[in-house]
């Protein structure tokens, strides 16, 4: 093989190895906007499911949940019509009462009548204001005869008010998860159900109450992210696999213009 020949061979190997090269970043490029696209996919379709799930018809709350059990992803966000009394209540700081505001509701402990084995669910009953902190109106009136209509949610599992935690507050929560309460139960015998009821209705002892309720909200897909962004990505890496795919025709019109 001459000088020239074997040239010749090494510029076409690689000529090959870049084309190969090229192919495999677009590829990974294009793989990554198909990845994104099905997230978005599943992100509707897991939206479209929940909120299917919250406009069934109100169920008893001990038919689909037993307390020590997560909550099952088929059952949140159901309405559900649930008995029994107030045995504590609590203030949730750093929740959201308006777009871009932040508030304070009333959280109470609920016994729930018909559990086995007896076990009790946090309320979120209502929007409060300094007023009830400082203790001039009343809260969840207890051990009265309670009857609720209320939206089965999942725990919050991320503290919406540090500061509760750090002060050792009692009287606080710096979430709305009942695992807080594990070790603050005044009756330890009493266990706990996943989750909380976001309040719609509530009538005690026969009387309706008049709170200001907390705006209806359903859980949030799971699926990281929105489905906005999924759609941002899977233009962004469709734009690298085109531009991958195009660079070596513009390496080789620079390379003409040049010569």
């Amino acid at each position: 093989m001459t000088a020239t020949q074997s040239r010749g061979f090494r510029k076409g190997l690689i000529q090959v190895a870049q084309g190969l090269l090229v192919l495999i970043v677009a590829t990974t490029f294009s793989l990554l906007a198909l990845w994104q696209w099905d997230r978005a996919e599943s992100h509707q379709e897991l939206k479209a499911e929940l909120s299917r799930i919250a406009a069934l018809a109100p169920t008893s709350l001990t038919e689909i949940h037993q307390p020590q059990i997560a909550l099952d992803g088929e059952d949140a966000n159901r309405m559900v019509r649930v008995t029994g009394r107030y045995l504590e209540s609590f203030l949730a700081k750093g929740q959201q009462v308006k777009e871009q505001e932040k508030g304070l509701y009333e959280v109470a402990l609920f016994e729930v009548s018909g559990s086995s084995p007896r076990a009790g669910i946090l309320v979120a009953r209502e929007i409060v204001t300094s007023e009830l902190v400082e203790g001039s109106i009343e809260r969840a009136p207890i051990d009265s005869k309670v009857e609720l209509l209320a939206r089965l949610l999942p725990s919050q599992r991320e503290d919406r008010d540090p500061q509760a935690r750090i002060k050792g507050d009692e009287g606080s929560l710096s979430r709305i998860d009942s695992a807080l309460l594990v070790e603050r139960l005044k009756d330890p015998t009493l266990t706990l159900y996943d989750g909380y009821l976001l309040l719609h209705e509530e009538e005690i002892d026969g009387k309706g109450s008049e709170l200001a309720l907390i705006p209806d909200s359903i859980a949030e897909p799971t699926i990281p992210g929105y489905y906005w962004q999924h759609l941002s990505y899977v233009v962004i890496w469709s734009l690298m696999a085109l531009l991958t795919l195009y660079l070596p025709f513009y390496q080789r019109k620079r390379n003409r213009i040049a010569s």
